[in-house]
This record gives C-alpha cells, structure tokens and sequence, in this order.
C-alpha cells in the first residue's frame, strides 16, 4: 500500500492497482495460495473504524463484514478459509473475530482489554497484543502557572480551542463517547465537561455559541450544536465526507478538508447556509489551519510542503523554513507565524515559523509529565496570545501473546 497522487492505492504485486480507496487501507495480507489480498478499509481519514475487505487479482473488491468502530490486525488462518481479526462494534476493546469469504463472522476469542492480531502461523499458533491504549488532553489555562490533564473518558480528543484559551471542543472516541462518538465542551479551568451531543466537534464558532461537528457515518454530515441553551441544526447535505473544518471569522462561512468519490482530501469553501462546496487547493492536503483573518489556510501538500492556501482563490504559496515531517498546528494572533510540531518526537518540538521569511525560533516543548508509554502527541491548538494551550497525546501499554488452541 502506498500513495499515488493523494490517493492511497494497495497494488500486488507491485505496480498492478488493485484498489484506489478513498479513505486508507490498513493491514494488507496476501492469501496463502497467492489468489486474494485482504485489507481493512477505513473510510475516515485518522480513524481506524472500518471493513474487512478481500480484493483478488482481477481488482475485484469484496466487503466481508462492515461498520467496526475499531478494526487493527488481521491475518489469513492456517488453511486460508478465513480471515482472523481483531475489531469492535463499540469503543477500542476489540475481540477476535474470524470471517470466511461468503461474510460469516464468528467469535474467537474476547478478553478484557484491547486485542491485536499480528500473526497466525501454520499450526494455527497466534501472536497478538493485549493493549490498554488512552488518549487523552493536556492544558495550561490563562493565568495558570502549571499545565493540567483535561481529559474527560478514556478517549479524549482535542477539536477546537477559543481565542482566549479558556474553552475547549473535544470528541471522545472510546468506549465512554459510545458507538457514533460523542461531542463534549469543558472549561480549561478544569471544570466538568458537558455533552453536546454525537459525532466529532471540528471548530468553535468566532462567538463560542456554536459547535460545528460531523457525525461519525460516511459521507459525514455536518451539525451545529449549541453551546448553550438551543437545538442542534443539521446543515444541508453537500455530499462530501468531511474530515476537519474551521469557521471563518465572519461565523457564516467555514474551510474544511473532505473527500469526493474517487479524489484525494482538499480544501474547501462553504457557507452555512447553501451547502455549496468550493474547491481552493489541489488534492492530498492535510493537517490544515485557518488565518485569524480568514485569508489564508496553512496546509501540508502532496509533496509534504507546507503551503498557505487563499480562501478567495488563487495560487498557493510555499512557506519556508518548515523542515521535512513537520505540520502546521496553529497561526499566531497576527497572522505573521505559524506554529509547526513534527509528529512522532517526543517530547515533541513546536516552532515559529515565519510565513513571510522562514526564520524559526523555538516555541514550546511539549511532553505529559508521566511519559510512559506515550506514543503520539497531536493536536496541538494555541490561543490567540500563545500564552493557552490545549493539546493531545496517546498512551499505548501493552503485552505480546502466544496463544495457542484457537479454532
């Protein structure tokens, strides 16, 4: 599996297409008489919810079993005749399933915590990983000396971050937010989160009042929630599968990353009201954040550029100064900087970038202050001062298995 011109392609052997999806694929196994490569096929982008799929050397695609909330591992039994997985219907504690090639599905094995198929050998021996993964957020609130955990359940996401630092948007995504997810808003005082409703929260509107999020279907509509008293609104339906979105300051219009049937993620222009999509960038952008003023979004490209993206159209513009790996994460109050984090480090670095020159200055190294197990540190959002911050990381314990006897 591989990337060709913002889309991801699963080719066997190499250099033969098989499947272009439109999301990503994860896990490819080829069969054990060489006939059929199985896959799953996550639709979301940053989402590992999905199908177990199988395609065969004429490109022919078949879904064996769809809608896991979580699907990680996979791997061809002992005599080819199924495909063992390891998924969940409901947060991240997934069990192992086996499914033959007509779809039926049958349990192998369920264990508290979270399972992960690695391997299956000849004798029908299994290695796989039982997990305790958490995500969770971490803040420093305005005026506060020390930063503090602001994570909700055992899943917790960071969306949306208001200009003055103190309110934040955030999903849970684990077994606490249910099967579609859940919508939450907290003070980053620390005080106790409220439900806003399903799905994913994206961005805050300029006024705090509302919420735009996606619900977690494919394609994903887009909602706004009220942050106070109100009813949820459902926008009109634009087709597209949308991934990330911001308000511009206007609160009537918002950029987001979405996806087309057969096109790669870009960036649109869109108002609440016509639900009439605007294309302003080429395909493959990702990690994406709008100017203060709404003029331009900060975007990595297809060539792992960064560029900034004017809304009203036009040509994009490549940004200095940001090394190979790094994503924009935030611009600075006036729209003079962004501020890039390298995924991957930790503690992970962010840095000033400046869009008009390139000269980078060291920001803030972000690092939980129990590190153990932290894999990822992501979402990094800053508040118009940059004296806020909000930002999220993933914590993977875990033990490996031999397990022996399943049939």
């Amino acid at each position: 599996m591989h990337e060709v011109g913002a889309r991801k392609r699963l080719e066997f052997p190499l250099g033969k297409v098989l499947y272009d999806a439109d999301g990503w694929i994860g896990n490819p196994r080829v069969g054990p008489d060489g006939k059929n490569v199985a896959f799953v096929d996550h639709p979301q982008g940053g989402d590992d919810g999905g199908a177990v799929a199988v395609v065969d050397l004429a490109g022919k695609k078949t879904t064996l079993s769809d809608g896991w909330d979580s699907v990680q591992g996979l791997a061809w039994s002992p005599d080819g005749s199924e495909i063992w997985f390891t998924a969940t219907r409901t947060g991240g504690d997934r069990s192992m399933y086996a499914t033959d090639l007509s779809g039926k599905v049958r349990l192998l094995a369920r264990v508290p915590g979270e399972l992960t198929i690695l391997d299956v050998g000849k004798e029908g021996n299994v290695l796989l990983t039982r997990g305790n993964d958490r995500a969770g957020m971490i803040g420093l609130a305005p005026g506060e000396p020390k930063e503090k955990d602001l994570s909700w359940l055992d899943w917790s996401v960071p969306g949306s971050l208001s200009a003055d630092g103190k309110m934040i948007l955030f999903q849970e995504s684990g077994e606490g937010g249910g099967p579609h997810y859940a919508v939450y808003l907290r003070n980053t005082d620390g005080s106790p989160a409220i439900r806003l409703g399903e799905g994913t929260g994206l961005s805050l509107s300029p006024d705090g009042q509302w919420a735009l999020s996606r619900l977690n279907v494919v394609p994903s509509p887009l909602v706004l929630y009220p942050t106070g008293v109100g009813e949820m609104k459902r926008l009109k339906d634009d087709g597209l599968n949308h991934m990330t979105a911001a308000f511009l300051p206007d609160g009537k219009r918002f950029v987001f990353t979405g996806t087309e049937p057969g096109h790669g993620a870009r960036l649109y222009l869109e108002s609440l009201d016509d639900a009439t999509p605007h294309a302003i960038s080429m395909e493959g952008v990702r990690s994406n954040v709008l100017s203060p003023d709404g003029k331009f979004v900060a975007a990595r490209g297809p060539d792992e550029k960064v560029y900034l993206f004017p809304v009203g159209g036009g040509e994009p513009k490549v940004v200095a100064g940001v090394q190979p790996g790094e994503f924009p994460t935030a611009w600075s109050a006036d729209g003079r900087s962004i501020f890039v984090i390298a995924r991957g480090q930790i503690p992970a670095q962010v840095f000033r970038v400046d869009v008009a020159t390139g000269q980078r200055t060291s920001w803030r190294s972000l690092e939980p202050a129990d590190a153990a197990g932290i894999d990822t540190i992501r979402g990094v959002l800053i508040s118009a001062d940059d004296k806020a911050y909000v930002y999220g990381y993933s914590r993977t314990l875990s033990d490996l298995y031999l397990v022996q006897g399943l049939k």
